[in-house]
């Protein structure tokens, strides 16, 4: 009867007033105690103020009410004062046990309805809430770095628990402050870490999380062996070659600090395991990687590198390199258009290229050897030269091919390339005449003479060229090339020996002493044997004995011609007379005397010999000097009488040669 009375006073309260506290307010005792009920840890037993989710509690009265279990009502619900109105009565009676979810992390708020016993008019019902808070014991959020000496750091990152220990294997735990690297000693045998978080307002909620010490792999001395700066400083971007980086380590780009002697700045953070490493807004300096471990017990530095920062200029054909280096004086080596530069000059501030073209473009890269064995190297630097002085004087080469033609080839002064837009302007004299224009070109390949060999040796030509850049400077002109014009005859009726003179030759200096080396050719120009001769002329005593045509050519050094380049005079030739000899009368009876009809004579090679009869029948015929005539005609006996015979070859130089006579078989 008390129930409904309540509930019936309830429904009053509610229907007169939407507020729930008001509701609340009309289903609790005018008196409540102090303490209506307690939350009990099932687990321990012991009363809590606050929740764990996962862990149960039970609620019981407080001491002092003596209500019948039988008539304790309890329920939870989320949020701060949230009750069951309007039915009053929570769902579990009894002993009541609840155990929190994650989703109900926060505040809860638990009711108890207390029904007066007898229902005769003593102890009227009393309606009671409290609100808790409900806590996550979710594992804490940490890291782990090991460290030399037995030592690992460890950094509690988790925001949740309002204190932490932390335990390195079996050992004891020690307290942790949150966000602070923390060096703890790790016992031999220890592998890994534990974190525990706990809440200030409950005992018996906490969390705990374990993570492994990971070995530290052995420390290396971080190298640093190259700086190249992509841009001129300052604000540009440099590549860094590193290396030697293990994991587990922290690596720092520094830089030496002017403004404190001896003191580096950080300038960023190089990833564990790099090769390369990209670096902006580079200032100069010199620059060293530091490694450290976490617990920053020990560190280790590469040697330094030093910035070179490069800018350039050009003035009257020479390109300047003016170097900005932060370390101290070194030597430097200089590519040009990505080649090794090897001839330049110091000035004040860099260095010098004096041999350049007017209107030409030159990437240079200027690299510095570092103390510690690592190079910087520079920008990259164009410069177009410019001037208005003339070019180098080029040298000219002249000689002949194995055509006998004139081969003209440009020496120039910075390379065997022409630069595009420059041009060679050949001329070319003969003996007592005045020079006139030859040719024109525009590459620095060999030029031809396309006169004969005939007219060459009797206008005894020179050639000379000058270079036009392509700024329209003009260059001297080259001093005279005058090919060796040389001729052969022979010294003697027989031509068993040659007599060769010839011209001199004029080399880019003709105060050079030249040497002249005969050459003894084949047909193909294959070099038979060589002789070394002086002079203008020479006679060759001793002239190969089995070629009737005799090829000679002058190898000619000197006279200033580069290391390795020779000129080479005309090919000239003596073909000597072919002799034939065939007797008028062989006697083929047997005796083996005068038996067979024999050619003899000098030079013979690939002939034709024809024996006809006196009615213009072929009865013999022979190619080489092996084939000999017997007499006999179609295997019949000789018949004596006259036979008449024809010879026909060709010298060495082409030309035909016949001859023809009668031969008369004797008994």
């Amino acid at each position: 009867m008390k129930l409904i009375r309540c509930c019936f006073l309830l429904v009053v309260c509610w229907l007169g007033a939407a507020s729930a506290v008001r509701a609340q307010a009309s289903c609790a005792s005018a008196n409540q105690p102090s303490c209506s009920f307690l939350a009990i840890d099932v687990a321990t037993n012991q009363p809590v103020g606050a929740f764990c989710v996962g862990r149960r509690v039970r609620f019981e009265q407080c001491a002092g009410r003596n209500v019948p279990a039988a008539l304790l009502f309890y329920g939870v619900l989320p949020g701060s004062g949230t009750t069951f109105l309007p039915s009053c009565s929570p769902p579990n009676p009894a002993t009541f046990q609840y155990t929190p979810t994650r989703a109900e992390v926060g505040l809860v708020t638990v009711s108890e309805l207390a029904n007066a016993a007898g229902g005769g008019g003593g102890q009227a019902s009393t309606y009671f809430i409290r609100t808790f808070r409900v806590y996550d014991p979710a594992p804490p959020a940490f890291t782990v770095a090991p460290c030399p000496s037995n030592s690992a750091l460890v950094t509690v990152t988790d925001a949740a628990y309002d204190s932490y220990t932390v335990r390195v294997g079996n050992g004891p735990a020690s307290t942790i402050l949150r966000n602070k690297a923390t060096v703890v000693a790790v016992p031999a045998g220890a592998t890994t870490v534990t974190v525990t978080g706990r809440y200030a307002a409950t005992g018996v909620c906490t969390g705990a999380a374990t993570q492994p010490i990971t070995p530290l792999l052995p420390a290396q001395t971080p190298a640093l062996t190259r700086l190249t700066l992509a841009t001129p400083l300052h604000g540009g971007t440099a590549t860094l070659a590193v290396g030697q980086l293990p994991a587990g380590y922290r690596y720092t780009l520094q830089r030496a600090d002017a403004s404190v002697p001896g003191d580096y700045r950080a300038v960023a953070n190089v990833p564990a395991g790099s090769t390369s490493f990209n670096l902006t807004n580079v200032a100069a300096g010199c620059y060293r990687l530091r490694r450290t471990d976490p617990c920053r017990l020990d560190s280790a530095f590469s040697p330094l590198v030093c910035t070179l920062s490069l800018a350039g200029s050009s003035t009257q054909n020479r390109n300047q390199l003016l170097l900005t280096y932060a370390g101290r004086d070194t030597l430097y080596s200089v590519s040009r258009n990505g080649q090794p530069l090897t001839v330049f000059n110091v000035i004040p501030g860099g260095l010098e290229d004096p041999n350049v073209e007017c209107g030409t473009t030159y990437t240079y890269r200027v690299t510095a050897p570092q103390p510690g064995g690592g190079e910087s190297v520079s920008n990259p630097v164009a410069i177009t030269t410019q001037s208005a002085l003339p070019p180098a004087q080029p040298q000219l080469l002249a000689s002949f091919n194995l055509r006998n033609v004139v081969e003209l080839t440009p020496l120039l002064a910075n390379g065997p390339a022409l630069t595009t837009g420059s041009t060679l302007r050949y001329q070319r004299s003969t003996a007592g005449g005045l020079p006139a224009a030859f040719r024109v070109a525009r590459t620095a390949g060999i030029q031809r003479d396309s006169v004969a060999l005939a007219a060459l040796i009797a206008e005894m030509p020179c050639y000379t060229v000058r270079l036009i850049d392509v700024c329209g400077n003009a260059s001297p002109e080259s001093a005279p090339a005058c090919p060796a014009l040389l001729t052969a005859a022979p010294a003697d009726p027989t031509g068993t020996t040659a007599t060769l003179t010839w011209t001199p030759f004029t080399g880019p200096v003709p105060a050079i002493a030249v040497s002249y080396t005969l050459q003894r050719l084949a047909p193909d120009g294959t070099v038979l044997s060589t002789v070394p001769v002086s002079g203008g002329s020479f006679t060759d005593f001793t002239p190969p004995a089995d070629r009737q045509t005799l090829r000679y050519r002058l190898l000619i050094r000197g006279a200033g011609l580069p290391a390795g380049t020779v000129s080479y005079s005309n090919v000239a030739s003596v073909t000597r007379q072919l002799s034939l000899n065939i007797p008028t009368a062989f006697t083929p009876n047997g005796d083996r005397l005068n038996d067979v009809l024999e050619v003899k004579g000098r030079y013979l090679q690939q002939y034709i010999f024809v024996i006809v009869d006196r009615n213009g029948q072929e009865v013999f015929r022979g190619t080489q000097r092996t084939d000999t005539w017997n007499g006999t005609i179609e295997g019949r006996a000789p018949v004596p009488g006259t036979y008449v015979w024809r010879f026909q070859q060709l010298n060495e130089d082409g030309t035909p040669f016949t001859a023809t006579g009668s031969v008369t078989i004797l008994n």
